[in-house]
């Protein structure tokens, strides 16, 4: 059965980039949320069949990746791959409370993206 991955990302085009990357190799896109409060509530629908979300750090509505990490892992057991060009040892510090599946920067290549999901799933 397919990993099903839920995408946490405010710039619409690259979600759509990201889903098709996924479906293409295989896995199951639950859904997308631009902000913490749509990534929330698809949790709430869907918590126990989402294996991973691929998280962006700054998100719409003044919300963040970190904080919507959080709340997912807490919440529901479902853990991040945080994507972002803002990586940087100070996020990393805090994001790593969560215990992400690991940390990628935009813009990441479909390889990269593909590898580290890979490896959370082995």
């Amino acid at each position: 059965m397919p990993a099903a991955i839920l995408i946490v990302e405010d710039e619409m085009l690259l979600a759509m980039d990201l889903e098709d990357i996924l479906v293409g190799a295989g896995y199951t896109v639950i859904g997308s949320a631009v902000d913490m409060h749509q990534a929330v509530a698809i949790a709430e629908r869907f918590g126990n069949g989402i294996d991973a979300a691929i998280m962006d750090v700054n998100l719409a509505n003044g919300t963040n990746g970190v904080e919507t990490a959080g709340l997912l892992r807490q919440g529901w057991n479902i853990p991040s791959l945080f994507v972002s060009a803002n990586i940087d040892e100070k996020m990393r510090a805090r994001a790593s409370q969560w215990n992400p599946i690991g940390f990628v920067g935009k813009p990441y290549s479909e390889r990269e993206m593909l590898n580290a999901l890979k490896a959370a799933f082995a």
